[in-house]
């Protein structure tokens, strides 16, 4: 008489197939949350470039995007005496600004014409459209910005 159900070998074959499904679903759920994540820091960071442009033009006073650490940057306005901050953002751990550098800063001023730091990273040689790159450590997003405040994103 042979009784109905499962072996016990035939149990852990199922888990262990069962397993292995879960790990692979996982692993590639993780990597499309930080896909969004990275895209979602980008809008953030154009959405900040348009508001300057805004608040450069509603206020008549400069406004300007300075980059303060690899995952932090501020919106500030003011000019030659002072700047007060408007907003800061942190970006989470895992993104990193790779491009530009600490220190580094987009400026508005109430005409709306962008001007970049000196040294600020443009597309190419030549170029005077601003760029910043943000990463996630396995894909980048360029942002470049044109000289009126237009954002283009670009995969790279």
């Amino acid at each position: 008489m042979r009784y109905k159900g499962l072996t016990v070998v035939e149990i852990l074959v199922i888990l262990s197939v069962l397993a292995l499904v879960l790990t692979l679903a996982g692993s590639s759920l993780l990597g499309f949350r930080r896909q969004l994540t990275l895209e979602d820091a980008a809008n953030t960071l154009s959405q900040d470039i348009q508001t300057c442009r805004t608040e450069a033009l509603s206020k008549a006073r400069n406004c300007r995007i300075r980059f303060t650490g690899e995952h932090t940057y501020v919106v500030e306005t003011g000019g030659g005496s002072g700047y007060t901050i408007l907003t800061s953002r942190n970006l989470p751990g895992f993104l990193t600004i790779s491009s530009p550098t600490a220190g580094s800063w987009l400026e508005f001023d109430p005409r709306t014409v962008l001007t970049p730091s000196p040294g600020f990273p443009t597309v190419g040689p030549g170029a005077n459209a601003p760029e910043i790159k943000l990463t996630n450590g396995s894909k980048t997003l360029r942002l470049v910005i044109s000289m009126v405040g237009a954002v283009k994103t670009v995969w790279q």
